[in-house]
């Protein structure tokens, strides 16, 4: 859940089943060929919001794209699926107010409860 002290007003008390961020200019040029500036923009998104105490890979899975959120609309995500060897990984940014790891029927439960919410709006 992300608390008041999110920096996108527009993320305040809303659930995320995963982090993100921004690629920033500083990460090298976004349309640049490189993957090293890529991973290296990822891993500082990651760093800045958690802090991972055990061994993981990750590897890339899917573009997201939601255009039903005035967030989403305006933005599109690259999915990293990080695999870690334990679930040791505590938040670092105050924006982030509870951090959990769900099962897969808890995930499908709130993809379940989103997809009724969505209809009914």
């Amino acid at each position: 859940m992300r608390g008041k002290k999110a920096g996108e007003q527009r993320l305040v008390a809303k659930g995320s089943i995963g982090i993100g961020g921004h690629m920033n200019d500083e990460d090298e040029s976004l349309f640049a060929w490189d993957e090293k500036a890529y991973r290296a923009g990822v891993e500082r998104e990651v760093s800045e919001e958690i802090k991972i105490e055990t061994n993981f890979e990750d590897r890339i899975v899917a573009l997201l794209n939601d255009d039903m959120t005035e967030v989403g609309r305006v933005h599109l995500g690259i999915v990293h699926l990080f695999r870690l060897i334990e679930p040791k990984v505590e938040k670092r940014e105050a924006m982030i107010t509870s951090l959990a790891f769900l099962t897969k029927d808890e995930l499908r439960a709130r993809r379940t409860f989103l997809k009724r919410g969505r209809k009914s709006a």
